[in-house]
Formats: structure tokens, sequence, C-alpha cells
């Protein structure tokens, strides 16, 4: 019960209000007169905060318990998310000046880049220190990952028809949602969650192969100045306002979103002994998606562009992370779990510096430097990753 009232949701919600973020772009700008590279700092600031963090939480939750970790992770994220629609909805009133305004929406930003995130890769720590079966581990955390997917998708979606009732709606969607997961997790406890406190020691001498997290790094660096760039580059090229700019990018990252899933559930069951193949087929499938977003000129093929960008993520992702949880020992799968993910939120950081920076001198010339980026390191990088010898039994195809 505490994983479906507390845990699910509030991983679904946390990826709905990055979601938000990343789509109101253009809006984000407007109402608080940021430009492009100061946008991708603030974005930045906060992913690399969560970068530095996530390792922390692991050591924290080992030593208070997860659940009270949950606890005050809820807690922070609540109040700093509704801090952060608060910022927007003064200033937008005109009942704060813009430069208070951005003051009170980086110091919020960054509270929550250190708390929310954290769930995701405790939940999967709990995960692995209470599956039985090995081979049931990864699919365990699909299920649970999947969780992330669904709130992004929701995030891309709903942000275009909640413009409607308001231009603070999207950013106050969450409030309510995460004020009822920290509830019930103050109502709520689980033995099985709390066996992770002593559950979650690894060895802390265990190296992981770098090659796995260079792949996820730069997949993860590529994404992030695709995610920032996509409302500019839509209003540039359609000539737009920020509001329909805005709309238009949660219906292309809406397909993006949906891509991934259908590859993750539709795919991968299909093609799941042919690893090393969907590895190197995604890692060319998110360079050509680049690629072709440098110079798509309509809409439709901007949203065909981020569609194939999404699905070969989502796959790429997928069969990365397995092919590093292959390398290792059982005993230090926690450990990577939230090593991998702060790995994954530096990269986002440095693509969203990169894409907001990069946006200011030129937003085509920024997006090929991505493709090529995602050449060289994805699928160069996964060349490497597939030749290497695990230090363990390989996982089952299934277990993908």
């Amino acid at each position: 019960m505490f994983k479906l009232l507390v845990i699910m949701p509030s991983i679904a919600t946390s990826a709905f209000h990055q979601a938000c973020l990343m789509v109101m772009v253009p809006l984000l700008q407007e109402v608080f007169h940021l430009s492009l590279s100061e946008i991708g700092m603030v974005v930045g600031m906060g992913l690399m905060a969560t970068a530095i963090s996530v390792p922390a939480w692991g050591h924290l939750a080992a030593s208070i318990g997860s659940v009270y970790a949950i606890r005050v992770i809820l807690c922070f994220a609540l109040l700093s998310v509704s801090a952060i629609a608060l910022s927007f909805v003064l200033v937008n009133s005109s009942l704060l000046l813009p430069h208070y305004g951005v003051v009170m929406l980086v110091v919020a930003r960054l509270v929550y880049s250190v708390m929310a995130p954290a769930l995701l890769p405790i939940a999967q720590a709990i995960i692995v220190q209470n599956t039985q079966e090995p081979a049931q581990v990864l699919p365990s955390i699909g299920r649970l990952n999947s969780m992330s997917g669904l709130g992004r998708l929701a995030g891309n979606a709903m942000v275009a028809p909640l413009l409607f009732v308001s231009k603070s709606a999207p950013l106050i969607a969450p409030i309510p949602i995460y004020a009822i997961c920290t509830f019930f997790a103050f109502r709520h406890s689980s033995p099985a969650i709390a066996k992770v406190k002593e559950g979650c020691k690894s060895d802390k001498q265990t190296t992981f192969a770098k090659r796995p997290l260079l792949v996820a790094f730069s997949l993860q660096m590529c994404l992030s100045i695709t995610y920032v760039l996509l409302g500019p580059l839509l209003k540039e090229r359609l000539q737009l306002d920020a509001l329909q700019a805005t709309g238009l990018a949660s219906y292309c990252l809406t397909a993006a979103v949906l891509g991934g899933l259908f590859a993750q559930m539709g795919l991968l069951p299909v093609l799941r002994a042919s690893k090393s193949a969907i590895q190197i087929a995604s890692a060319i499938g998110v360079a050509a998606g680049l690629s072709l977003l440098c110079i798509a000129p309509t809409l439709s093929t901007i949203v065909a562009s981020v569609t194939v960008i999404g699905a070969s993520a989502a796959l790429l992702s997928a069969t990365n992370s397995v092919y590093m949880f292959n390398m290792l020992p059982a005993a230090s799968k926690t450990k990577a779990s939230t090593y991998l993910s702060s790995i994954q939120f530096t990269g986002l950081a440095t693509g969203s510096l990169l894409g907001g920076f990069g946006g200011e001198w030129g937003l085509t010339h920024t997006l090929t430097i991505a493709a090529l980026l995602a050449i060289v390191l994805c699928v160069g990088g996964s060349r490497f990753v597939i030749s290497q010898k695990p230090v363990t039994p390989p996982l089952r195809p299934s277990d993908i």
C-alpha cells in the first residue's frame, strides 16, 4: 500500500512537474524576463544539485531508514513546488517584481532538485534489496520506471489544455498530489521498505565500468539539449508567439514519450534476443533523430524527429543499464542504481547549460553539435560497451 499510495504517484508527479517546466520554457522566459541562457542556467543548476545530492540520499536512507527519508523528501518537495508555482503567479500578476521572482524561483528549484528526484533511486534500491528472485529485479525496476514515463506523458500532454485554464495551472497541478502523497506517507509504513536500512550497504571498493556511464551521460546530455531548445525552435521556425510555442512543444514531447513507451513495452519483448543489436540501432536512432531535427522545416518533421529520439533513447537507456548491471556483482547493484542516476542527472544538467548558452549562439548550430556528440559518444560508446565481458553471468534477455 505504501508503494501504491506514496512512492509510485510521487515519482509520476515529479516527472509531471519536470516535463511541465521543460515545455514552459518560452513562458518562463516571458514572465520572468529571462534569456535562454539564463533559463539554461536555472535548469542546469537544479539538475546539478540533483546529481550531487542523489548519492548522499542513498547513504542517508541507509542511516535513518527509507521510510523516514521518503517522508522528508515529500515534505520539502511539497513546499518547494508550491514556492515555484507561487513565484510564477506573483510575477505574472504583477504582485512581485521579476528579479525578486527569479530569486524565489531559483531557491525553490534548488530545494526541489535536491529532494524530489531522490525518490526514484531510493525506490529502486528498495526493489533490489527486497526482490527474492534476481531475474525479477530489472522487470520490477522497469515497472517502477514506467511511472516516470507516465508522469512525463501526462505533463507533456496536459500543459496545453491546462494553459486554457491559466498560465500557472501546469505548475499548480502537482501540489495537491504531493499533498496527498505526503499525508499517506505519514499514515502508512512498510516493513519491507524498512529493510533497506540494513540491506543497502554494498561493497564500497567496487568500481563501475566507465563506458556504460559515458553512454548514459551523453544520452541524457543530448536529450536535455533537445528539450530545452524545442520550444524556442518551434517559435523560431514556425513564427509563433510564446504561448503557441509552449502548447506545440507539449504535444511534440508527448509524441516523444509515447514513442519511448511503445519502444519499451512493444519492441523490447519482441527484439529482446538481440540486445546488442538493439543498443547499436537505438544509439544510431538517437543520432539520426537529432540530425533530422537540425533541418526539420515543418511541424510534422519536428514531431517525427522527437518521436524517433524518444523511442531510441528509451531503448538505449534500457539496454545500457542492463549491460552495466551485468558487469557488477550482486552486492553492488544498489550502489550502481544511485550512481547511475547521479551520472544521468549530471548529463541533463550539462545539456541544459549547453542548450541555454548554445541557443543564444544559434539553435541549429547547437542541435548539430548535439547530433555529432550522439554519433561519437552514444554510437561509439555503445560499440565498446557491448564488447565488454560482464564480471557476473549475464541476465536473460527477458530481464530487460
